[in-house]
């Protein structure tokens, strides 16, 4: 039995190695697989909706002639963002348009622009409460799409937060009159949503 047990030792270690070397190796190709056939639509994935929501912020920058410095640090931080979302989903046409765009803009700002100036007030690129419950809204909402309840409670419970304070500045009139227009009406129309989606995925939890 001994002597058995001794020829086994090396060949069930030689074995776990190859199947541990297989595990290693094909977990990542199998992700990159399912990630790399999304080729476009809205994604349960909190750095996508970043990622459009910089996308909206930029044109809106631009029409409201935003400093230069302020939108370079801006879209070099959005660059990052999409390079690394273009890694996980390398055939998504809304990133490669988004990176395309981005690319264009950064290459008309004046590269020695003061990397100092802020936005002006009311930018929506100032407002991280803001981006938030938009990312967090549309993650519950995709979420609930997938019938995927917990993540769905995840994203709204997250929403809630985000909202609290900037419903409190609506109703306190703190800074929200230099908001571009609609920007206060979204987030009371989508704290009201937020409460009906909390209410269904609440049920189907219980």
């Amino acid at each position: 039995m001994f002597r058995h047990s001794r020829r086994a030792f090396p060949l069930a270690a030689a074995v776990m190695f190859l199947l541990s070397g297989s595990v290693a190796h094909a977990a990542p190709q199998l992700y990159a697989s399912d990630s790399a056939s999304v080729k476009g639509g809205d994604l349960m994935d909190r750095d996508y909706w970043r990622a459009k929501w910089d996308s909206i912020r930029l044109d809106e920058a631009i029409q409201e002639r935003q400093p230069e410095g302020a939108i370079l640090i801006a879209v070099i931080g959005q660059r990052q963002l999409l390079d690394e979302l273009m890694k996980k989903y390398p055939n998504h046409q809304d990133l490669k348009t988004w990176r395309a765009h981005e690319a264009e803009i950064e290459g008309k700002i004046d590269p020695n622009a003061n990397r100092g100036e802020s936005f002006k007030p009311g930018s929506l690129w100032n407002e991280t409460n803001y981006r938030e419950a938009y990312v967090n809204y549309h993650y519950a909402k995709i979420a609930m799409e997938k019938k995927d309840w917990r993540e769905a409670h995840d994203g709204l419970v997250y929403a809630d937060r985000n909202l609290g304070p900037l419903l409190d500045r609506i109703k306190n009139n703190d800074r929200v009159g230099v908001w571009p227009e609609g920007a206060a009406k979204w987030l009371q129309d989508t704290g009201a949503e937020v409460a009906r989606m909390n209410t269904q995925v609440n049920a189907k939890l219980k």
